[in-house]
């Protein structure tokens, strides 16, 4: 059994981060110092500091937000005591783990084990320091890591061993014994992150009888959630990006313990493991950012299951691909704060620094469209390099869970290395007006019928009945990509939405909408990444100003309204910035079908209207068409999908 780094490796990632992340090292010990003061930022502290107590108060939800006491139990702050110490060789650090790790386990015994599934799910699903999911977070990604480091240091363990291993065999009873039976079909990321948990334990507390029987179903397990939970196409059934990356990542650390210790997964797995990262590519802007969809942060961590499968299979270039999207800096940064649990990822770091032609001409052969047709997502771009202008497209009704937002048809995109018309992210999973608004299909690029949701938001993690919404077509037509969408929750009315990408030009947004009457209300809802936007009523017009790039939608097929609203977007868990939505709306007087244009155009420098000369919508007996002069080119575009 590989059970730990040696010293020699921590030394040298201690170097690294020394030599090159400054940035990264005094982050880590300020938040460090923190720790020792007894201060953190959790769930529900709204991106602040609070004073949760060192050692905490395991318990008490002193911001009345179930999410504080499950990241609490987490203990993330104990990786980051345990780096400061690998980083000063200060015992205060890691000292002051083991204080916290010897009162958790004095002020929170273990529940009685049951595996009677409706007291199971009483008992382990409530909020409590032993909750399921946070039994397999800890002894996933945080307990083996810092014992690891404690046995490393003469006598620091010698007297409290046996409680601690008492305490990881009360957690692997729970993870064996108990998740099985809440999670029969393996179908949920929480059962990934404890199986995760399990084989982990295992792996690394060999001296524990179980382990042999542990590891060996944690890994059958592990087979069966990524049959599972894993489309043809790659992604996790959720279909939102940033639990597909954390879950793909704990995959990546299961492959190379795996590995470490002499133990095989089966080719399927190995197989669907290459997709997962094909994916994690998939779902990135081109600027490296993780697209914000559903329950989803704009961050970069798709870096790091790419690079751990790159570690797993030997394959650099998706690593350089990514690499070549998200800059060299924000790559080694990404990758920083796992260098200590694979110091490995030095040699994929250095990588970086060459960067060349051929990894961009092997670029171009990737192709520009991806669809997922389990997941009802698609991924268009103009070409792969950090400028491209991209688009997320997503239909999908009924949506798999609550991670998921009530935005059908709607889409997020990038031009010239620049979010302009955005996902909002999610914010906190707080049952209150602001997580509403974040999933509420008005904060999205779509459109609704009479100011309504196309379903209803009853809870943070509840909707009500659901109709049918599929991605219906994918066309890369060489100077146009298409994408064509279709969903029936506002029935008897009925929406289809294409999207055109015209290469390195425009985005075209065709809506028609059928069954309506004359006193139906359309609203056309676009979220800019921008503090503020104008609006010419008379070109119908909205447009921003300021930043390097901008962006202008041009809407035709009724007169509209537009009013402009003040917004956020929160590219990570409660961290909020200022946004704008702009909402252009049709008041009606018109039964059947109504048709709608919209050229969204990225500019740089000042907007000259003068270059928008013509938009119109052309209703024929059979066909309605789109024409455009723009830039002095006309083009004219059918409504129907191209084959």
């Amino acid at each position: 059994m590989k059970r730990a780094s040696s010293i020699s490796e921590y030394t040298e990632v201690s170097n690294y981060i020394r030599r090159h992340s400054q940035d990264y090292l005094q982050e880590t010990l300020y938040a460090a110092d923190m720790a020792l003061m007894g201060k953190q930022i959790l769930s529900g502290t709204r991106g602040q500091w609070l004073l949760v107590g060192s050692p905490p108060d395991w318990h008490d939800n002193k911001v009345n937000n179930n999410g504080y006491v499950w990241m609490l139990n987490r203990m993330h702050h104990w990786l980051i005591l345990t780096q400061a110490y690998l980083l000063t060789n200060e015992r205060k650090y890691i000292d002051c783990v083991l204080t916290e790790l010897l009162d958790w386990i004095q002020s929170c015994p273990a529940p009685l084990l049951t595996t009677n599934t409706e007291d199971a799910q009483r008992l382990y699903n409530s909020v409590d320091p032993w909750r399921q999911l946070e039994v397999g977070e800890r002894m996933g990604n945080i307990w083996p890591f810092v014992i690891r480091i404690m046995e490393q240091i003469p006598g620091m363990l010698d007297s409290v061993k046996p409680t601690i291993l008492k305490s990881i065999y009360e957690h692997g009873r729970i993870l064996r014994e108990v998740c099985p039976k809440l999670w029969p079909d393996a179908d949920h990321n929480y059962y990934l992150t404890e199986m995760w948990g399990l084989f982990s334990l295992a792996m690394n507390f060999t001296e524990l009888e179980e382990s042999a029987e542990w590891s060996q179903f944690a890994l059958q397990e592990l087979e069966r959630c990524m049959l599972s939970q894993f489309s043809s196409q790659g992604g996790q059934l959720e279909g939102c990006p940033s639990y597909h990356n954390f879950t793909s990542v704990h995959m990546g650390k299961v492959v190379l313990l795996a590995r470490q210790n002499g133990l095989t997964l089966s080719d399927t797995f190995v197989e669907k493991f290459r997709h997962a990262m094909h994916y994690c590519i998939q779902t990135c802007r081109p600027t490296g950012q993780v697209v914000p969809w559903g329950d989803s942060s704009a961050d970069y961590h798709a870096a790091i299951t790419i690079s751990l499968g790159a570690l797993y299979l030997g394959e650099q270039q998706p690593a350089r691909l990514l690499q070549s999207l998200m800059g060299v800096e924000e790559f080694r940064n990404t990758l920083t704060s796992h260098l200590f649990d694979h110091p490995e990822l030095l040699n994929l770091i250095e990588l970086s620094d060459n960067l060349s032609d051929p990894v961009r001409r092997a670029n171009e052969d990737l192709p520009r469209t991806f669809w997922d047709k389990e997941l009802h997502q698609v991924s268009l771009r103009s070409d792969w390099s950090k400028k491209a202008l991209s688009v997320f497209f997503v239909c999908r009704s009924p949506v798999y869970n609550g991670h998921a937002h009530i935005d059908p048809s709607s889409f997020d995109f990038t031009a010239w290395g620049r979010p302009l018309v955005v996902d909002p992210g999610r914010y906190n999973y707080w049952w209150q007006e602001e997580r509403r608004k974040f999933k509420s299909a008005a904060w999205h690029n779509t459109l609704t019928i009479n100011g309504k949701d196309p379903f209803e938001y009853l809870s943070s993690w509840e909707y009500g009945p659901q109709k049918p919404g599929d991605i219906e077509n994918v066309v890369d037509g060489g100077d146009w990509i298409r994408t064509s969408a279709v969903h029936y929750n506002y029935e008897p009315a009925v929406h289809r939405r294409d999207l055109v990408l015209f290469t390195d030009k425009f985005l075209l947004v065709l809506d028609e909408v059928s069954g309506l009457i004359e006193q139906d209300t359309i609203q056309l809802n676009w979220h800019l990444d921008a503090l503020k936007a104008d609006w010419d009523q008379d070109r119908q017009i909205a447009y921003t100003q300021g930043n390097e790039v901008n962006v202008a939608i041009w809407t035709t097929g009724a007169s509209l309204s537009g009013e402009e609203q003040k917004a956020n977007i929160s590219d990570r868990m409660d961290h909020l910035r200022p946004s704008t939505r702009i909402v252009m709306s049709d008041l009606g007087d018109t039964s059947g079908i109504r048709r709608y244009a919209s050229v969204i155009l990225p500019y740089r420098s000042e907007f000259q209207r003068e270059q928008l000369e013509y938009l119109e919508v052309v209703s024929g007996a059979d066909q309605a068409f789109c024409k455009i002069r723009l830039h002095n080119v006309n083009y004219e575009i059918p409504f129907h999908r191209m084959s």
